[in-house]
């Protein structure tokens, strides 16, 4: 489950979607499409069904946030730590100080 932002100009957000796309694609075993990289997760252990191709596509696009378990299952078909993505996904956030956007800060 993802939680939809309604701001959907999120600089963090779109560098999240960017980790998750790269990590995605950097699978070469496996065909660029997010249904094949779906496909292939679930054969491979996670249960069916466990994303949808445009939960994926909203989470890539930087329109919504993955949830923990999301996030978590992500690294698992991403064949990477889950450690090592929480990371980057942390220093995605910690690289964009949003109170830079705060018109009370002015």
């Amino acid at each position: 489950m993802t939680v939809r932002k309604k701001d959907t100009d999120d600089p963090a957000l779109r560098r999240v979607g960017a980790i998750i796309k790269r990590h995605r694609r950097e699978l070469l075993d496996i065909k660029p499409s997010r249904q094949d990289f779906i496909s292939e997760a679930e054969c491979s252990g996670l249960r069916v069904g466990w994303i949808s191709e445009k939960s994926l596509a909203n989470i890539e696009n930087g329109y919504n946030f993955p949830s923990l378990p999301t996030l978590y299952n992500l690294a698992i078909a991403c064949q990477i730590s889950p450690a090592d993505l929480f990371g980057e996904v942390a220093g995605a956030f910690s690289a964009y100080d949003s109170t830079d956007d705060d018109p009370t800060d002015r």
